[in-house]
């Protein structure tokens, strides 16, 4: 696959091992809907390795379909595509689904995926149709994909799995949600109705680690807090000469800020207290003492309009009090890594019982958590310092002393790097020895992987969300849906937390409404959206099938009970401003009357914008760079506004 030339400006923005991990995944999207398609469009444009469409047909009931027996449907390769595929209904809402005909008598799973395929050759496509999504024993299926999933011939086969569920009711995606934590896959839940959508992110089982979280602000780590400095800068900021003392003006303007600001520091020890004896050199820490340093720097200056390096000097001049140990948001992550339980899991058993509550660990997570174990090793012995990054940023300096001062910090990184590979390597080492000659789930980590994450350690991150189907147990425990589904309580240790936290994020939401009308702040319209999916729940159908004037306000009497319930659960009931907007009889049918009005609508615009929302999330999911949001984007089609919550 020619990557270098065809995907070159996206590999600017995940690289060469985002494209390989896209390349490797296969992507099962669940329904047919607009907002289904738009999102794996937008997958399979970037190139993904191969996608499944599933979906129901009338006519797998009537003969049997391709699939209707009780094993797993199997997928099948994307029919050839023909002239029928491209003839399009007058008002169609979903540009890969031309309606069945005479001359198409190809199954909805099996157009979209034939018009899907012609978008990227490098992508496989697949699909199958059943009788019906909800007879489908998703544990089964989604099993069979882990173990043998569809591959071209002589392909590789994929190594992760997505799930996309497009605007399925609570009957499909609760035992899907259900199946997906169980095995340890990852869902996106997507839903364009009417002028509404939302994306609902459920990550793998335990959570989803984040090596690359690429931040729009990147502190240089430079290291100039730090006591002692390592010896390679020390060396190369000893044979600079006292730049008081410098009389060229040429170079005296081109010393690299990093000396300046080392040189300016001792200048700025000598104006204040000493440190007591054992304690660390002072450091600038009250903002009188920050601009006390600052003024040393420009006072260094021959003349600083002159000497963009002092200027630099000046607007750097916070590094040198920057701590470069680890953040508190990294030590949390750390907390959740626990050695016993990482040789736990990545020792293979033959014991293993089938059914087990606790998922297996993905082993894309045991390589993050070997790499965390070694990184606390690492911390432990280096006064919570990192391994160093290894980069320096563009600064005004001579060749030499510019070159000097880069290898410096190169050769501190590979130094670090070395130390941190040795002690993930001597964690293996203990795993085999507690293995007892069963197999290990992980493996050493490449040389380009250690120094991905070594670079990255100062922003590691993790994204834990509820699984679907527990939201869904908690805010609609009544729903007669859950009722049939034998569905068992997540095994999340700090379930409890994350759910007061949601409540408190809940709140705090509340307080920030839209401002142009709050009416149109998207949590409202969520728990619309939700009442909607009560609705059906009770009635196999949502709101506004019947569009006699009697029915349409029966069904939004309906709805506004309905989202009285959830607001209730949901601990919004006594909530200033949901009472106003929401819980008012008034203003509160409204906005029911609103969602009844919509009647299930598919509108082709709002399915666009989530699909493109839900693929770039789907894109952080499965290369492990940026930072997904957690958990739900509601997006106001009304107003054009959109929120992200935790619900």
């Amino acid at each position: 696959m020619a990557t270098t030339d065809k995907y070159d400006r996206q590999l600017r923005l995940w690289g060469a091992a985002g494209q390989r991990a896209l390349g490797s995944t296969l992507v099962v999207l669940v329904g047919t809907s607009a907002c289904g398609t738009e999102t794996l469009k937008d997958l399979v444009l970037p190139g993904i390795g191969s996608f499944l469409v599933v979906d129901d047909d009338d006519r797998a009931v009537a003969n049997g379909g391709e699939n209707g027996g009780a094993a797993p449907p199997k997928p099948q390769a994307s029919p050839e595509l023909s002239d029928a595929l491209l003839k399009f209904a007058a008002q169609s809402s979903n540009f890969f689904l031309p309606p069945q005909s005479s001359d198409n008598k190809l199954s909805n799973a099996a157009a979209a995926c034939a018009l899907l395929s012609e978008l990227n050759p490098d992508v496989h496509g697949y699909h199958c149709s059943v009788p019906s999504l909800e007879d489908i024993d998703y544990s089964s299926f989604l099993k069979a994909l882990l173990t043998s999933p569809p591959a071209a011939e002589g392909g590789a086969a994929p190594s992760k799995i997505l799930v996309v569920a497009a605007d399925q009711p609570s009957s499909v995606n609760l035992p899907l949600s259900h199946a997906c934590h169980a095995l340890s896959i990852p869902l996106l839940a997507v839903r364009a109705y009417g002028l509404l959508g939302c994306v609902r992110i459920q990550t793998a089982a335990p959570y989803h680690a984040i090596i690359e979280a690429k931040p729009a602000h990147r502190i240089p780590d430079l290291r100039l807090s730090a006591h002692p400095l390592f010896d390679g800068l020390r060396d190369m900021a000893a044979k600079v000469p006292n730049l008081d003392e410098m009389e060229d003006t040429k170079d005296h303007s081109h010393v690299p800020f990093v000396v300046v600001l080392l040189q300016a520091l001792e200048k700025w020890r000598g104006t204040v207290d000493a440190p007591a004896e054992g304690e660390r050199p002072r450091h600038p820490s009250t903002f009188a003492e920050k601009e006390a340093f600052r003024k040393v720097v420009r006072e260094m200056a021959k003349n600083i309009s002159n000497e963009i390096n002092f200027e630099e000097a000046v607007r750097e001049a916070h590094l040198v009090w920057a701590d470069g140990r680890i953040s508190e948001d990294v030590k949390l992550v750390l907390e959740r890594v626990d050695e016993e339980a990482f040789f736990a899991a990545a020792i293979s058993s033959e014991m293993e019982v089938e059914g087990a509550r606790s998922p297996a660990v993905p082993s894309h997570v045991l390589h993050f958590q070997l790499l965390a174990l070694a990184l606390k090793r690492f911390l432990k012995r280096n006064d919570d310092y990192p391994p160093l990054e290894g980069t320096i940023p563009d600064m005004t300096s001579d060749t030499n002393r510019y070159v000097a001062l880069q290898e410096a910090y190169q050769k501190q990184a590979e130094k670090d790097r070395a130390a941190l590979t040795e002690m993930a390597r001597a964690l293996l080492d203990e795993c085999n020895q507690k293995s007892n000659g069963c197999d290990l789930r992980v493996a050493m980590p490449s040389d380009d992987e250690i120094a991905t994450f070594c670079k990255n350690a100062r922003y590691l991150r993790i994204l834990e969300t509820r699984p679907l189907y527990a939201e869904y147990q908690l805010q609609d425990p009544a729903s007669p849906v859950l009722s049939t589904l034998a569905l068992s309580s997540p095994d999340m240790p700090n379930f409890d937390a994350i759910q007061s936290e949601a409540r408190d994020d809940l709140m705090m939401a509340t307080m920030d409404p839209y401002e142009t009308d709050p009416v149109h702040t998207p949590l409202l319209w969520w728990i619309a959206l939700r009442a909607c999916d009560a609705f059906y729940d009770r009635h196999q159908h949502y709101p506004g099938k019947h569009d006699q004037e009697l029915a349409l306000e029966a069904d939004a009497n309906e709805v506004h009970k309905c989202i009285v319930d959830l607001a209730t659960k949901m601990g919004l009931a006594e909530n200033d401003f949901v009472k106003e907007h929401l819980l008012d009889p008034a203003k509160g049918k409204d906005v029911a009357r609103e969602v009844v009005r919509y009647d299930e609508a598919e509108i082709h615009n709002i399915a666009a914008v989530v699909g493109g929302v839900a693929s770039q999330e789907a894109v952080k999911l499965i290369t492990g760079q940026y930072v997904p949001f957690d958990d739900t984007y509601v997006y106001n089609g009304i107003a054009s506004t959109a929120g992200v919550y935790r619900f």
